[in-house]
């Protein structure tokens, strides 16, 4: 038993370990884009003002429709009222076989809550992969924009007609970007719109040349190439990151693996020792931390798998 406790607390010294690298790594990136956001949060205000709804219904609440959109981004059909139904319903069914596992049912709720996120985590996953994506074909899609901005006669123009080879990862939120346009969007706040979707800071440092083109009407051609440069030399460095991290997640998987297998094996070698995972309070206490820490670890390595670009 001793051997066993001190397997599960090496595991929770580990994943605290990866757990405070990316809680730092983002507090640093909140504090460098927290002077450049407050500049335009007064104008995606005055942009989504007619946008309100009654709130009516729980579904028409403002977090519902945040997550609606982040579900859309993600590519992901269903609606978060039934993505939010299904956690509760495995939160519940989980509760229910692990009171029959070991009876103790403020340690039950805390693994059916963990195991109730996991539509969370995909969708979050899911959502990741794609802003992933849409990141890593920024440089093309700047190159096409400025193909047909130097011969289109206004900057719309140039977004309409760039939708023709727009690069098939991004191509639908360049079309939402077109929709917004089209339907009387003003389009300062239709580009910040696209911007805040893409969800980078390229995306981000793209638009604020775009906005600087509608406010003065320069030339910003030799900013996007500019713009270019600096992204091929960030754009290595940074791939490098992005496969130490995939590793890392892969890791994280085979350590869950790992403790599922040690507990069986155990049981497995000696009927007994289920009484001491199951049964005895201080096993519990055990089995319910080390479920917490696998999933805070898997957490940490998604957060850490965000895209710096």
């Amino acid at each position: 038993m001793t051997t066993i406790k001190i397997a599960f607390l090496a595991i929770f010294v580990i994943g605290t370990f990866f757990i405070v690298g990316p809680i730092t790594s983002r507090l640093a990136m909140g504090l460098m884009l927290f002077s450049r956001n407050r500049f335009y949060d007064k104008r995606r205000a005055q942009g989504r003002a007619g946008d309100e709804r009654s709130g009516k219904f729980w579904s028409d609440h403002p977090l519902m429709i945040k997550f609606n959109e982040y579900l859309s981004i993600a590519e992901i059909k269903m609606p978060a009222n039934y993505l939010l139904t299904m956690c509760l319903l495995i939160a519940v069914v989980v509760f229910l076989i692990c009171y029959r596992i070991m009876p103790a049912p403020l340690y039950n709720a805390i693994v059916g809550f963990l195991f109730g996120t996991i539509p969370l985590l995909w969708s979050w996953s899911r959502f990741q992969r794609k802003n992933l994506s849409m990141a890593s074909v920024m440089i093309p899609t700047i190159q096409n924009f400025i193909g047909y901005f130097t011969e289109a006669d206004n900057l719309e123009g140039a977004i309409y007609k760039a939708s023709r080879t727009v690069p098939y990862e991004i191509a639908s939120e360049w079309n939402r970007l077109i929709m917004d346009l089209q339907t009387g969007e003003n389009p300062e706040q239709a580009i910040l719109q696209f911007a805040e979707r893409v969800g980078n800071d390229w995306a981000h440092y793209f638009a604020d040349i775009l906005i600087t083109h509608l406010d003065n009407g320069g030339d910003i051609t030799p900013s996007l190439f500019k713009l270019i440069n600096e992204m091929q030399n960030t754009m290595y460095n940074e791939e490098k990151r992005i496969t130490l991290l995939t590793a890392y997640k892969w890791g994280t998987f085979l350590m869950i693996a790992l403790s599922v297998f040690v507990v069986y094996f155990n049981i497995q070698m000696d009927p007994k020792n289920a009484h001491y995972y199951f049964e005895d309070r201080s096993g519990i206490q055990v089995v319910t931390l080390s479920i917490g820490v696998l999933f805070v670890s898997f957490i940490g390595a998604m957060q850490m798998g965000r895209k710096k670009l």
